[in-house]
């Protein structure tokens, strides 16, 4: 199973256990008791854009139905946002979703991989979440055709932890393609081949989940 088939089969559900565990898997219901962690971190991260983002143009990499973009939009107050994902599914559910809301400009939705496919410029790259899935070198690449001056992300930290361990047996079960944590010295190291005065920020309320961003804060 290929990253675009296992999102596809996968992103609407875990999006709606973040808010929801009414008609999810019984898996899928007990991984949910532990997403409060991904709750903290979309806050610290949309805490950072307030402080930054307005009249800003942003880019989401992994943006999945647009649940984070749309927040954004609204309680950031950039001047534009586009969102990118792999999945099809997603940018539909996104799409739809914008149209309902009757958006109509300063928001769009494309379906692509963002390794390779053209990056559009702003002003603010985001991704959470993103970085889980690519290789060191991947990561590399990405931040050295970011055409962003600032960005946001966040990753999975390599460290002991009995949660952790969950979470990778969580991925095995899932048939989860590929994922990967990195310590911050090694997250670190592929920021600053591009980009200086990058920050990493942790707390025990995200378990091991890390914040990695050169804004100002």
């Amino acid at each position: 199973m290929d990253s675009r088939e296992y999102w596809d089969n996968k992103i609407i559900a875990w999006e709606d256990s973040l808010s929801s565990s009414e008609g999810l898997s019984f898996v899928e219901t007990l991984a949910s008791k532990f997403r409060k962690p991904l709750k903290v971190r979309s806050e610290l991260c949309l805490d950072i854009l307030k402080k930054n983002a307005r009249n800003k143009s942003v880019l989401e990499l992994g943006c999945g139905s647009g649940y984070f973009a749309f927040r954004m939009r609204r309680e950031a107050g950039p001047h534009s946002i586009v969102g990118v994902d792999v999945s099809r599914r997603a940018i539909e559910r996104a799409r739809r979703l914008q149209k309902e809301l009757d958006i109509t400009g300063g928001l769009a939705f494309i379906e692509g991989d963002a390794n390779s496919i053209h990056l559009p410029k702003a002003d603010i790259t985001v991704g959470l979440g993103f970085l889980d899935y690519l290789t060191a070198e991947e990561i590399v690449a990405l931040f050295k055709n970011l055409k962003s001056e600032y960005f946001v992300f966040t990753f999975s930290e390599k460290k002991f932890s009995l949660l952790r361990l969950l979470h990778m047996l969580y991925l095995i079960s899932q048939r989860c393609p590929k994922h990967y944590y990195y310590t911050k010295y090694d997250m670190r190291l592929c920021a600053e081949q591009r980009h200086k005065d990058v920050r990493i920020i942790s707390h025990h309320t995200m378990l091991f989940g890390c914040i990695i961003h050169n804004l100002p804060y």
